[in-house]
């Protein structure tokens, strides 16, 4: 009986080792083919941003040897961010808003002594300059008062007093022809013209033209009337108190910047025959030279000379002015 227990314990215990020792058995899972990778399209970023990307698996083996599907890594790549382009704006239109260019320039001199004299002079010249079209000013005043006493007797009085005011509008029929028209006003005394009234129109022609240099010439017609004061002066031996003629007008003018240097010059002739022969001829010079001291002053030199074929004693028929002051100019 004992030893019956014994074979039953024995036979039982050996069922169980050998159930521990057999291999489980796990169902097969079927084979599933990889997806193919379709590529996408890529669409350009705006900012840095971490990008997914899929690592496909390795090709898959034989049902038998693949294991349980493991879902494909996924890597965070960097991507760099580029920078959407941005749009320009469209250009602006040129607009001529015009430019003013000129100065303001004035002199005083005064001596004491035996005779004492007093000078006073003021000047302008500006000019309004647009691509097409220009606006010219010019002004002068010119005073000069002397003293003297001789034997105890003083004797005072005005040596010069002038002043003239004028001015020219010249408007681009082409880029380099234009057409002008000017009214100019003056007074001289010692000459005894109360008066000179002068209308020019004409044409020209732009030899230069930039913002720092420019150089014209032109030509046309004047129509000229002095009115002179007391009873008037002689002409071609007969006194008259007033003069009405028709002139031809030929002229040149520029202005320029000396380089690189802070000086300015500018200068102007224009000559005036008349298209009668017992009216005379007349001619005008201006020439400056203007020396930049600092952003608003300058230092001016003028020169300013007259030609009057018809001018009588005590005036002379050439008339030279030299002027020299400190200049304010705007525009700039």
């Amino acid at each position: 009986m004992k030893k019956s227990l014994f074979l039953l314990l024995a036979l039982g215990a050996t069922t169980l080792v050998r159930a521990q020792e057999a291999p489980s058995t796990v169902p097969a899972t079927p084979a599933v083919d990889a997806a193919p990778v379709v590529p996408q399209e890529v669409v350009p970023v705006q900012n840095s941003v971490v990008a997914p990307v899929v690592v496909p698996d390795a090709a898959p083996t034989a049902a038998s040897e693949a294991g349980p599907r493991v879902a494909p890594a996924v890597v965070p790549v960097l991507v760099p961010a580029v920078a959407a382009p941005v749009p320009l704006a469209p250009p602006e239109p040129l607009v001529a808003n015009g430019r003013w260019d000129g100065d303001f320039n004035a002199g005083f001199s005064l001596s004491a002594g035996n005779t004492d004299s007093q000078s006073l002079n003021l000047g302008l010249d500006s000019s309004y300059q647009r691509p097409d079209d220009k606006l010219s000013l010019s002004a002068l005043y010119l005073e000069s008062r002397t003293r003297s006493v001789s034997n105890g007797v003083v004797t005072t009085g005005l040596s010069a007093l002038q002043w003239r005011l004028g001015g020219r509008y010249d408007r681009d029929i082409t880029a380099r022809e234009f057409g002008f028209v000017g009214l100019e006003f003056s007074h001289d005394r010692i000459r005894q013209l109360d008066l000179r009234t002068v209308l020019s129109s004409g044409l020209g022609h732009h030899l230069v033209k930039a913002r720092d240099d420019q150089w014209d010439v032109y030509g046309g017609l004047t129509y000229r009337e002095d009115l002179y004061g007391g009873s008037g002066v002689l002409i071609n031996d007969v006194q008259q108190t007033r003069m009405a003629t028709t002139e031809i007008l030929l002229g040149q003018e520029s202005s320029h910047q000396l380089g690189g240097t802070p000086a300015r010059f500018r200068q102007k002739f224009v000559l005036y025959p008349s298209l009668f022969s017992d009216k005379g001829t007349r001619a005008t010079l201006d020439a400056g030279l203007l020396l930049d001291i600092n952003k608003t002053l300058s230092l001016s030199m003028k020169l300013q000379g007259r030609y009057d074929s018809l001018a009588q004693a005590p005036a002379e028929k050439y008339d030279l002015l030299f002027i020299t002051g400190l200049s304010v100019k705007f525009g700039r």
